[in-house]
């Protein structure tokens, strides 16, 4: 990932990687933690990670006690066709997602979604608090069930290609991306753990109405965090689509663009394949905790705490080990951890062996998810991110569906126990396959990180979110001056905003040399901002490289307050030295 105070290197350069001695690990650390800190002082990023958060634990904690209460009542067929019915509307209601942010702005939607997940999970509550002892009784608590527990993966289905569209138009570097999804993934390992904890210790003292009732009330928060989300652009809102860009539904847009990239294309299927044998997971929990490790009522809630554990831990991994030239790497070695302790399950049923498997899944979960979703956002355009995602999000959905009507196939057919083994042994085969495709990709980013580091260095940009550098980044054209030519010349009408890449550059005010600048600057915004004649000209002193971009992409890029707040001061302090060496001139 490039640093963005480094200079752009020549081409067919090639970048040194350090060595991965143990002295250097707490650099590592270190840099780990003080991006992490920065992205916590992101307002944006600290809404969507609690609410994620808060998402997560109630869903979990609402997933175990519906499963649990279905298998109670009609067995482990019931359970995973459970999981199945809540799925089949959440694939839609995903595939339409990235519609409905750029239509409906993605703040509203989110806090729409919330309190949609809180009437269902009210709805649940209901059918458990109000269930009766007779045969006819189950039914109608199983209907209920069932209707709830689809409206609430509908509900949520939107939930993450919503945030994950909305991270880069929050997030300011590369590093805060990948930060801000290390965020969003502590979250995901927090809500995991607590949710699914809180679950089994109350359906231990036989309170499983409360479970959903208290899901509920972290639902309703996460509607009232998401309605403060602020942007600094209206498109950012959107995702960072430009209007133009918001037509129709769009998913033929998304499928157009994963074909493009083959990095997408082959992530989607690894996705496909995890979200499968989470599927057999759920449902298959609750069979080796019930009937195989003989842990009770309460033991798929602990098992899930386990997973949700192992989230903590894989969130900080994920913080030393996921680089923007290692992502297919990462995710690849997610996939794998996440199908063998599957395996050893069904090999070694035994109790101690089974927590310390759920939480490698849950190491492996983070690491995986953070990798992904940030392959997804560096490999996508502005304009293709919310139509990609949505895709993204259906495929999850059929995975899960494959996943939860499999889970009963590979039971009836192999036992519990062969059956965990063969489920497991899905992901380790297809991550073989996924790298001998794609496994040595490194850089699989579509815009030049180089220019989007020079760009963060002139301070009126250094503000914007990744979307609007980006939108910038591609209204740039390159230029090149030999010494001694003018680029803009003072009186003449300003049409375009430069960019030093290399060289320097001398800034002459009535024929009197006022400054220097070189590399990282930009010269010529005061006329665009003061739609006014230049109001100095500027030489180059040695040959220079640069890109200039034109008056309206430059000042649709600083239109939100910040950018337009720091593009003003510098242009009141570039005015303000041009009058002292007028005076100084006039004096002497």
């Amino acid at each position: 990932m490039s640093d963005s105070s480094a200079e752009i290197p020549s081409p067919g350069a090639t970048a040194r990687r350090p060595s991965l001695s143990l002295p250097r690990i707490p650099a590592v650390l270190r840099t780990a933690f003080v991006n992490l800190r920065q992205a916590f002082a992101n307002d944006g990023i600290r809404r969507l990670g609690i609410t994620w958060m808060l998402g997560i634990a109630a869903d979990s904690a609402l997933t175990v006690v519906a499963i649990v209460t279905v298998f109670n009542r009609a067995g482990v067929v019931a359970a995973g066709v459970l999981g199945a019915v809540r799925m089949i509307p959440a694939v839609v209601a995903g595939l339409l997602s990235g519609t409905m942010i750029e239509r409906i702005r993605g703040d509203r939607f989110l806090a729409l979604l919330g309190l949609i997940r809180a009437f269902a999970a009210a709805g649940v509550c209901w059918a458990v608090v109000s269930a009766g002892p007779t045969m006819a009784d189950h039914q109608v608590t199983l209907i209920a069930l069932f209707i709830f527990s689809a409206i609430a993966a509908t509900a949520a289905a939107p939930v993450r290609p919503t945030q994950t569209t909305l991270m880069p138009a929050i997030a300011r570097s590369p590093q805060e991306l990948v930060a801000a999804n290390t965020v969003w993934s502590t979250g995901e390992g927090i809500g995991a753990f607590l949710g699914p904890f809180v679950a089994a210790i109350l359906m231990g003292m036989n309170q499983h109405g409360l479970v959903a009732g208290l899901a509920a009330v972290a639902f309703l928060a996460t509607a009232l965090i998401s309605a403060g989300l602020r942007f600094e652009q209206a498109a950012d809102a959107a995702g960072g689509a430009t209007r133009r860009a918001r037509r129709g539904l769009r998913l033929r847009d998304g499928v157009r663009a994963i074909r493009k990239q083959t990095v997408l294309a082959w992530s989607m299927l690894g996705t496909w394949g995890q979200v499968v044998t989470r599927g057999l997971l759920n449902a298959m929990s609750v069979v080796a905790a019930i009937e195989l490790l003989r842990m009770g009522q309460g033991g798929t809630g602990l098992l899930a705490a386990a997973f949700g554990l192992g989230g903590l831990f894989g969130a900080f991994f994920a913080m030393t080990s996921v680089r923007s030239d290692s992502l297919i790497r990462s995710q690849l070695v997610g996939l794998l951890f996440w199908g063998l302790p599957l395996t050893v399950i069904g090999l070694v049923p035994i109790t101690e062996v089974a927590l310390a498997a759920f939480v490698t899944i849950g190491v492996s979960n983070a690491t995986y998810d953070v990798a992904l979703f940030t392959t997804f956002q560096r490999a996508t355009a502005n304009e293709d991110r919310a139509p990609v995602l949505s895709v993204l999000e259906g495929v999850i959905g059929v995975g899960a569906i494959s996943g939860s009507l499999l889970a009963p196939v590979l039971i009836g057919v192999f036992g519990p126990r062969l059956g965990m083994v063969v489920g497991g042994a899905i992901l380790p085969v297809l991550a073989f396959f996924i790298y001998l495709r794609i496994g040595r990709r490194e850089q699989i980013i579509v815009v030049d990180e180089a220019i989007v580091g020079l760009l963060r260095r002139v301070p009126m940009f250094a503000e914007l979110p990744m979307t609007a550098v980006e939108r910038l980044a591609a209204g740039l054209h390159p230029v090149s001056f030999a010494a001694g030519d003018a680029l803009m010349t003072q009186g003449e009408p300003g049409e375009t905003f430069i960019v030093i890449a290399s060289g320097e550059v001398e800034v002459i005010v009535d024929g009197q040399p006022v400054h220097r600048l070189g590399p990282g600057n930009g010269v010529g915004e005061i006329a665009l901002l003061r739609k006014s004649p230049r109001t100095a000209t500027v030489v180059a002193v040695t040959d220079i490289a640069a890109y200039a971009v034109d008056a309206p992409t430059f000042l649709a890029a600083i239109a939100g307050p910040s950018a337009a707040a720091a593009a003003e001061r510098l242009a009141a302090e570039r005015l303000g030295d041009a009058d002292m060496h007028r005076a100084g001139a006039a004096t002497s």
